[in-house]
């Protein structure tokens, strides 16, 4: 009796299945989404520095929770967890001044300040900004001389001036070592053009496109800081509002009363509209080497398309000699095998007629050339 060996059985998913199972994951992944808190009920998470002793503490809050605590509305709290950097901006309220600079998140008081932590929101880029402003953030708040802060000014206008210290800082860092950057790739492509490396070239103009990216970033995010500042410029009535410390003492600024405030802004909006002119500047010096670059290539191309002209007259002038050679190779008579003078005669021939071809060939691209120049 023969021993029979079962196989096992393969189960194949067909199309119908393998979609119910994608429906079903999609589902599930959606339904824990929907149960994320958002609104109101979303929860940020902040770190607390007091004005007296520069303490840290760390708590969360709701974003419903921070408008009522802080007598804010939903729509000043609008910005202050999105992930993205957003659009720079400084708002003045009663009690509170709202500071959103790229990553940074920032409710002042007159003895306080929160920063706010938003998942997402920090990349490695930008993630210098935070590091600036909190290594320096307790001197500055007590108004160390060495903290680079003005001691005079109120707590809350010393908390704008570091958060405006941190953000232009970094990004005048930004530029300078993307400008570092550009200069040695402007340099290797020189020396590469010089060279006469074409594959080379191609590769340090990729690298050069990528640096020109991150320029146009620092260029642009410098750009909405400068806009955010001379926006608050504009307006008195907000430059004035943002003694705090005055006003909670009775003793509110006219709108005309905000020497200070204009000093400090104007200082942080030279700096910002400094790294806005010299990151213009260079983009258009890159510009225009690109345009060399390009004009120099498309010359070099041409020269190619000239030779590989040059070369088609000459086979086109060779070919009619072979055409010769190709009728008396048949095995026809000819009337020629008997004469001593026949080869003589058609070599002289096809000489004479290649060099009529290359000739003329070479004179009809002489008259295009002039046309085109």
């Amino acid at each position: 009796m023969q021993n029979i060996t079962r196989q096992p059985i393969r189960t194949f998913r067909t199309p119908e299945s393998k979609d119910a199972g994608q429906s079903q994951q999609l589902y599930e992944l959606s339904l824990g989404l929907s149960r994320i808190p958002m609104n109101g009920n979303a929860e940020i998470q902040h770190t607390l520095y007091d004005a007296r002793s520069a303490s840290v503490s760390t708590k969360t809050l709701t974003k419903l929770a921070i408008a009522n605590q802080y007598c804010l509305s939903a729509r000043d709290l609008r910005s202050i967890d999105l992930q993205s950097i957003g659009f720079p901006h400084i708002l003045v309220r009663e009690q509170t001044i709202l500071i959103y600079m790229l990553s940074l998140r920032l409710l002042v008081q007159t003895d306080q300040v929160l920063m706010f932590h938003v998942e997402g929101s920090v990349d490695s880029e930008r993630a210098n900004q935070w590091r600036v402003f909190n290594h320096d953030i307790e001197g500055k708040l007590r108004g160390n001389h060495g903290a680079g802060v003005s001691v005079s000014l109120p707590f809350e206008l010393r908390v704008l001036e570091a958060a405006l210290a941190s953000t232009t800082s970094t990004i005048e860092a930004e530029y300078l070592l993307a400008k570092e950057q550009i200069s040695e790739a402007l340099r290797q492509l020189e020396l590469q053009m010089a060279s006469d490396e074409q594959s080379f070239i191609h590769s340090q103009l990729q690298i050069l496109l990528d640096l020109v990216q991150v320029l146009s970033g620092i260029e642009q995010r410098a750009r909405h800081v400068r806009n955010a500042i001379q926006e608050v410029l504009n307006d008195d009535e907000d430059m004035a509002a943002m003694h705090l410390t005055d006003k909670r003492a009775g003793k509110p600024h006219a709108p005309e009363d905000h020497q200070d405030v204009e000093y400090l802004l104007e200082a942080y909006y030279k700096t910002s509209d400094a790294v806005v002119q010299k990151a213009e500047s260079l983009l258009g010096k890159i510009q225009r080497k690109e345009e060399n670059i390009q004009s120099i290539l498309n010359v070099r191309r041409n020269q190619i398309m000239v030779l590989e002209t040059k070369i088609e007259i000459a086979m086109l002038g060779i070919s009619s000699a072979t055409l010769v050679a190709g009728f008396y190779g048949m095995n026809v008579i000819n009337y020629f095998e008997e004469s001593a003078w026949a080869f003589g005669i058609l070599t002289s021939l096809c000489l004479v007629g290649t060099a009529v071809i290359w000739r003329f060939g070479l004179r009809q691209l002489r008259q295009i050339q002039k046309v085109q120049i």
